[in-house]
């Protein structure tokens, strides 16, 4: 076996800043199309209904990147920020042209790289691989942070769409970095394991892919539609917004960070619980609000109870496939979730007229997901740990 840079000790500096700055890149592509569709909305004409469309093009497209990575991780990491320059530029001069297949190949581009990394850091770190993809979490989530006011500062001078041509030049930045330490990447392989290791856990993965599905569906369709959401109440100010966004997720980065600590007093099924019930409040509190106050107050909430629960899932996922090559398809399946429910969400809105009534979508899906892991704990086969 060819060794790994941890393995003599002479891991580059330079390789994990390269992978944590095309991480922190990705973070603000993942929430980027949310921030900008309030003023997007206008110039490309659109309504809630077709928003959903654009956000369900991007999220089936991360999700179909993720079934893309192969076992030559450096070779799907490239491909990967290649398909999210050749999108970014294209949406950037589409006028809305097209909008939907180019942003499936901007979110095809963002699954693979994400992907791509997170295995990459996987096995430079297997023996602390935990905490290793805790701190490259955290970077995904620093991106989420400073995404939307970004977009309030660029879109003061500049047209919002010429924000992908932005994510454009900073992703042909990460394949310069990424080409330097071609030497290191390109070492480094995933172990694929053959369709009949995949079949024999199916039924036990199949269940969490659900409720990660769930879990994605609900983050995606609040942080997607915050934004909007707040824009509409009209405001005396228009940093209110985006604001109201970013504390989303420094509340989601700020729960991650603490869960640790918190796991040394509780379970995690108790921390679950008390997860998925408090989410569920914040998801009924967002659609009574009709204030910033009770908006930001929902925002804060939500962050912070949904950040344990995924990786309470990822875990356990982790736990059975042992192998980041075999969980792709669970988190291929799962990113379906960013998918279907931010576009769901965008359909109830136009039906009934309101995005508030939309947002009755992530809702139910926070009842349904505390309904899985309250059933999960009655009978023997529990659903997460």
């Amino acid at each position: 076996m060819v060794p790994l840079p941890e393995d003599n000790g002479r891991l580059p500096v330079q390789l994990v800043i390269c992978l944590h700055l095309g991480f922190v890149l990705t973070g603000i592509g993942t929430v980027l199309l949310g921030c900008v569709l309030p003023v997007l909305g206008g110039p490309w004409t659109l309504n809630d209904s077709r928003s959903g469309f654009l956000l369900a093009a991007q999220f089936t497209g991360s999700s179909c990147g993720a079934l893309l990575v192969q076992s030559t991780l450096y070779a799907s990491l490239i491909r990967g920020y290649l398909l999210l320059i050749a999108g970014g530029v294209s949406i950037a001069f589409c006028h809305g042209h097209f909008a939907v297949p180019l942003f499936f190949i901007f979110g095809l581009g963002l699954g693979s790289a994400m992907t791509a990394t997170s295995m990459l850091v996987g096995r430079i770190y297997s023996a602390t691989r935990g905490s290793a993809l805790s701190l490259l979490n955290a970077s995904w989530c620093l991106g989420a942070v400073i995404c939307p006011p970004i977009v309030t500062i660029w879109v003061h001078s500049r047209s919002p769409a010429s924000l992908f041509m932005a994510m454009g030049c900073a992703g042909a930045l990460s394949v310069f970095f990424a080409g330097l330490q071609h030497s290191h990447l390109s070492r480094l392989r995933d172990d694929f394991m053959g369709p009949q290791s995949l079949r024999s856990k199916f039924s036990t993965l199949m269940p969490l892919g659900l409720f990660a599905f769930l879990y994605v569906g609900v983050e995606t369709s609040i942080s997607s539609w915050m934004m909007t959401f707040v824009y509409r109440l009209h405001l005396p100010s228009t940093v209110l917004a985006p604001t109201a966004t970013s504390f989303f997720w420094i509340a989601l980065l700020f729960g991650r960070a603490i869960a640790p600590a918190v796991l040394k007093k509780m379970t995690e099924s108790r921390l679950l619980t008390i997860c998925l019930s408090l989410t569920l409040v914040s998801s009924f509190q967002l659609l009574l609000s009709h204030t910033f106050a009770m908006s930001l107050t929902s925002a804060l909430l939500a962050g912070l109870m949904l950040a344990p629960i995924f990786p309470l899932c990822l875990a356990r996922v982790l736990a059975i496939t042992s192998r980041a090559s075999e969980s792709k398809w669970v988190f291929g399946f799962s990113g379906l979730g960013g998918a279907v429910f931010p576009w769901m969400t965008g359909q109830v809105a136009t039906i009934g007229g309101s995005l508030r009534t939309g947002l009755m979508v992530p809702f139910f899906a926070s009842c349904l997901m505390l309904f899985l892991h309250l059933r999960a704990k009655s009978i023997s086969e529990t659903l997460l740990p």
